[in-house]
C-alpha cells in the first residue's frame, strides 16, 4: 500500500483533484481584492485610478455588487473544473473485477471487485467504503443535483431580466447563447457532460464494445435534445451544433466496426471496416469544411476590405515616413562613416 502521509496515495489524489476549484476560486478572489487595493491606493495618493473599468473607485461598489461577482466567479471555475470534478467523483464508486473463482487444482489470487484507482484495495472494504459513503455521496448529491439545480434556478429567476446590463455582466455567458424561453439550457448541457463521463468511467467494466452501444444511446439522447429543442437563439449556431453531434453519433457507431463484440469476434469483416473508416474520414472532414464555410459566410467582406485598405494605407505612410527619416539623417551619417573610413584606410 501506498502511504501519502497518514492519507492513502489514491485517497489523497482524489482529494487533490476536488480542491483545485478551491485553489482557483481562492487566486481570482485574491486577485480582486489586491488589484482594488492597488487602485484605491493610486487614487489616493496621485487622485488617479487604474484604467481598468470594472475596479474603477468611481463604481458602485456595494455588497450586493460582490456577491454578483463572487457568484459569477464561482460559476466559472465551477464550469471550468466540472468534467474534472465529476469524473474524480465517479471515480471513487468505480470498481472492476480482477478474478473469478476458479476449479482446483488452480487457485484464483484476487477473487471480486477491487476500486479502479488502486487494485489493491477491495470495493466498499477498509478506508474505501469510508471515504466513498463518507466524501463520495455528500459531494455527489453536492455536484451532480445542486450545481445543475441552481443554474435552472438561476436562470428561470432572472428571465425577467435577461437583458438587464448588471445580470449580463456578470451571469450573461450562461445565457447569452439560448433564446429566453431555453435560458437554462447551460444545466442540460451540465448533465449531458455528466452522462458523458459517467459512459467513460463505469464503461470500464463493461468491457469495450459495450461501453461503445451506451457512448452511442447517449449521443443520440443529446442529438435528439437538440433537434427537438433548438435552445440556440443564432440559426448557424444552432446548426453546426446540430451537425457536430449527429458527426459524433455516426463516428462513434461506425467504431464499433472496429471493436470486439461479446462474442469475441468482429461485427465486420476487414473489407467493411475498411469502408466504414473512409466513411469517418470524408464525414469528419465534411463537417470542418462545413464548419469553415459557415465562418466564411459570417465575414462582411465590405467592411473587411476597407480595413484592409485603412491598414495598407497606414504601412505606405509609416513606410514613407521611415524613409524620409532615414535618407535625411541615417544616410549621411553613414556616407560620412564610410568617408571617414576611407581616409584611414589610405592614411
Amino acid at each position: 500500500d501506498k502511504q501519502h502521509g497518514p492519507v492513502h496515495y489514491a485517497v489523497a489524489k482524489v482529494l487533490f483533484y476536488l480542491c483545485m476549484p478551491l485553489a482557483m476560486l481562492s487566486v481570482l478572489l485574491t486577485t480582486e481584492v489586491v488589484v482594488r487595493q492597488a487602485s484605491r491606493c493610486c487614487s489616493s495618493r496621485s487622485g488617479t485610478t487604474l484604467n481598468i473599468p470594472m475596479y474603477r473607485t468611481s463604481s458602485l461598489v456595494t455588497p450586493a455588487s460582490y456577491v454578483d461577482r463572487l457568484g459569477s466567479a464561482t460559476v466559472v471555475v465551477l464550469f471550468f473544473f466540472f468534467p474534472s470534478i465529476v469524473r474524480t467523483l465517479f471515480s471513487l464508486f468505480a470498481c472492476v473485477p480482477v478474478d473469478s473463482p476458479v476449479k482446483a487444482p488452480y487457485e484464483a489470487a484476487a477473487v471480486g471487485w477491487f476500486w479502479l484507482q488502486d487494485l489493491n484495495q477491495k470495493c466498499f472494504a477498509g478506508f474505501h467504503k469510508t471515504w466513498a459513503l463518507g466524501l463520495g455521496v455528500p459531494l455527489l448529491v453536492l455536484v451532480c443535483l445542486l450545481i445543475p439545480g441552481s443554474i435552472l434556478w438561476l436562470t428561470l429567476r432572472n428571465r425577467s431580466r435577461l437583458a438587464d446590463p448588471q445580470f449580463v455582466k456578470h451571469y450573461g455567458f450562461l445565457v447569452r447563447a439560448y433564446k429566453p424561453s431555453c435560458c437554462f439550457f447551460e444545466a442540460v448541457v451540465l448533465v449531458q457532460t455528466m452522462l458523458l463521463v459517467a459512459v467513460s468511467v463505469f464503461g470500464l467494466t463493461l468491457g469495450a464494445y459495450r461501453q461503445g452501444l451506451l457512448l452511442n444511446g447517449v449521443l443520440g439522447l443529446m442529438v435528439l435534445v437538440q433537434f427537438l429543442v433548438r435552445p440556440h437563439a443564432k440559426k448557424p449556431a444552432a446548426k453546426v451544433v446540430l451537425h457536430n453531434y449527429i458527426c459524433l453519433f455516426l463516428t462513434s457507431y461506425t467504431a464499433l466496426s472496429f471493436l470486439r463484440s461479446q462474442t469475441g469476434t468482429f461485427s465486420t469483416d476487414n473489407t467493411v471496416a475498411a469502408y466504414m473508416g473512409a466513411f469517418v474520414l470524408v464525414l469528419n472532414v465534411a463537417f470542418v469544411i462545413s464548419v469553415l464555410w459557415q465562418l466564411v459566410g459570417l465575414i462582411n467582406w465590405g467592411d473587411m476590405r476597407a480595413r484592409v485598405e485603412v491598414l495598407c494605407t497606414w504601412v505606405g505612410k509609416t513606410g514613407k515616413n521611415v524613409g524620409k527619416s532615414v535618407s535625411g539623417s541615417v544616410l549621411p551619417k553613414l556616407s560620412g562613416v564610410v568617408q571617414m573610413s576611407g581616409m584611414a584606410i589610405r592614411e
